[in-house]
């Protein structure tokens, strides 16, 4: 219980590692406190403490000699680390995301987002005012994309498509990876107009050219017409229900009458089980949306004009929801 309690104390212990870049200044070896604290321009004695704290859970190695070495763990926190999650870590210490929590009871009282109480606006709304203070947001996603997106292109068959259309799909980091796989596939990206300019001058997406499309706009207007099959991963758990038939509306006038409907999201197991994603469901329940049972997911497609298919499972925990027009 005292661990559960004091959880946040792990939490933004990460976040500073994650700061500080102390995982990319152990990736060619060990090194002392005081050449730690040199690189990363922090106080030594301090910084000692941080991470003889971070070293007893196994994010990094307390030597003999008192340097710290790396572990597995800490390469998750490293900037060039395939599958990292430095981003996340640093997002979940960000000003404007403890604020957000911090006004946790509000939610829990009324039912309402805490950025409305926090900031007079939605979250997202409030995010896309302050893009500046969005970088850690927009890479955070990107990180977990790497994550989630070679899962999702290996669990699920892209093959039958011609055009993927890709909503509310960040800087396309799973857009990359279903076209990486498919070389005969065509793809839209459709993301609010800031994102779709870092989306185009990026690495990410650059590889396949002309295969790939860009259309600036949102989700709650319109999306791209034209494709055969329509992916939005993480984005429907952003938001209630009410909300969700919107995006799904817009969908069902764009898709094609024998297109599917692609949702990559968490699907809440039975009571009492260990599950990610009733933990993350918290996270869902101070920006206004939800995880959602396979029961209410069925009912959200049938009111947007989808009926359920199956849900795919992927090694991310993720699963790929299918639906098709009705």
């Amino acid at each position: 219980m005292f661990q559960m309690i004091t959880g946040k104390w792990v939490s933004a212990a990460m976040g500073m590692v994650a700061r500080f870049a102390i995982a990319d200044h152990l990736a060619a070896g060990p090194k002392s406190v005081a050449e730690l604290a040199v690189a990363s321009k922090t106080h030594a004695p301090s910084l000692y403490r941080l991470l003889r704290a971070t070293a007893s859970i196994g994010v990094f190695s307390e030597q003999p000699d008192g340097s710290f070495a790396k572990t597995p763990l800490s390469d998750c926190l490293r900037s060039d680390s395939p599958a990292g999650i430095r981003n996340l870590a640093m997002m979940m210490l960000d000003e404007w995301h403890m604020q957000v929590w911090a006004a946790m009871p509000t939610s829990v009282e009324t039912g309402k987002p805490a950025p409305e109480k926090v900031f007079g606006m939605s979250g997202f709304d409030w995010l896309t005012k302050n893009p500046e203070k969005a970088v850690n947001f927009n890479n955070a996603m990107t990180d977990l994309s790497a994550v989630h997106a070679p899962a999702v292109a290996g669990s699920y068959d892209f093959s039958g498509f011609k055009h993927l259309v890709d909503v509310g799909g960040g800087l396309g980091m799973l857009l990359a990876a279903i076209l990486k796989l498919h070389p005969a596939l065509k793809a839209t990206l459709c993301e609010l107009p800031y994102v779709v300019e870092l989306a185009k001058s990026g690495p990410i997406l650059a590889p396949f050219g002309e295969r790939c499309a860009f259309v600036a706009g949102s989700f709650f207007d319109s999306v791209a017409p034209g494709g055969d099959a329509y992916i939005m991963k993480h984005i429907l758990h952003d938001w209630d229900d009410t909300n969700c038939v919107t995006i799904l509306k817009n969908i069902r006038r764009a898709i094609a009458a024998n297109g599917k409907l692609l949702v990559v999201d968490f699907v809440v197991g039975p009571p009492n089980a260990p599950d990610p994603s009733k933990l993350m469901d918290l996270e869902m329940l101070m920006i206004g949306g939800k995880e959602r049972t396979e029961g209410e997911w069925r009912v959200l497609f049938c009111d947007g004009g989808f009926e359920f298919q199956r849900a795919v499972p992927t090694p991310a925990g993720l699963c790929v929801i299918e639906g098709i027009p009705v």
